[in-house]
């Protein structure tokens, strides 16, 4: 039986607009009607999953930053894991000579040097935007996460400069080829969920999860009933060779996924 649902949102619930789609905001509402909770699951920023989960009408646990904070269903916080202060300077020192757009997470902010419009796009169904700021005078504390974004062959030299340097202290990933994110050790889609699943006496075997992106991996490996959207990272089928599939996010997978195997069960 499940007792939870877990779903990521780009390239899974939000639609190629990066919305959520009517369907699939009704699909949900009937899920949640039949008192199975539902989670969602993003590297996105909690105040930007915030405003999008406002849209589906009714109450969500959010993961968000890749599992650096998880908050309830009524807003409170229920776990979060900074990246440590004394490792911020040295990854803006790394990171400063290489060709990427360079983004910071820090409590309710989210922070850049300068503008990137198709990011400001990709968030236009919440509204919620960066603010440019100048790095070299930012505070370190609270830093949830970094994240890269450029072509892949302007990022994997850097990714492999950061595993060189704090592979056994950071947690760094593709989430896209176009977006390398780096976290605190020890975070992840699935050590949040485990986290949620131990303050709610809820079994990994009862947890249904949807995902289509690397950082997706641990999430997927934790459930009892893992889905891999059509769309999802080839490697990330390669991982999951079991693993019901379902149609793309663009096709609303979810919600077709929902309606068969969980709300006519």
């Amino acid at each position: 039986m499940i007792k939870l649902v877990v779903i990521d949102l780009d390239g899974t619930l939000l639609d190629a607009n990066h919305c959520i789609s009517v369907r699939s905001k009704q699909v949900l509402q009937q899920v949640y009607a039949q008192d199975i909770p539902i989670m969602l699951a993003t590297g996105r920023h909690y105040q930007d999953v915030y405003l999008l989960a406002k849209q589906i009408d009714i109450p969500l646990y959010l993961i968000t930053s890749n599992g650096a904070r998880v908050h309830a269903r009524d807003g409170r916080l229920l776990y979060e894991n900074h990246i440590p202060q004394d490792l911020i300077g040295e990854i803006l020192q790394i990171s400063q000579g290489y060709e990427v757009h360079r983004n910071l997470y820090q409590q309710d902010l989210w922070l850049v040097e300068e503008p990137n419009e198709p990011l400001l796009n990709i968030h236009h169904a919440s509204g919620f935007a960066y603010r440019i700021t100048d790095f070299a005078k930012i505070d370190y504390n609270h830093i949830d996460k970094f994240y890269f974004n450029a072509p892949y062959e302007k990022l994997k030299p850097l990714q492999q400069k950061l595993i060189q340097r704090f592979g056994d202290q950071l947690y760094i990933t593709f989430t896209t080829e176009i977006y390398l994110e780096v976290m605190n050790k020890g975070v992840s889609k699935g050590q949040a969920l485990q986290q949620m699943l131990n303050i709610k006496g809820i079994k990994p075997s009862e947890v249904m999860a949807f995902g289509d992106g690397l950082n997706d991996v641990d999430m997927l490996n934790l459930v009892g009933h893992p889905v891999l959207m059509a769309n999802a990272h080839q490697e990330l089928k390669s991982l999951f060779p079991q693993a019901q599939q379902t149609l793309s996010n663009a096709e609303n997978g979810v919600a077709h996924y929902l309606e068969k195997y969980v709300l006519t069960s």
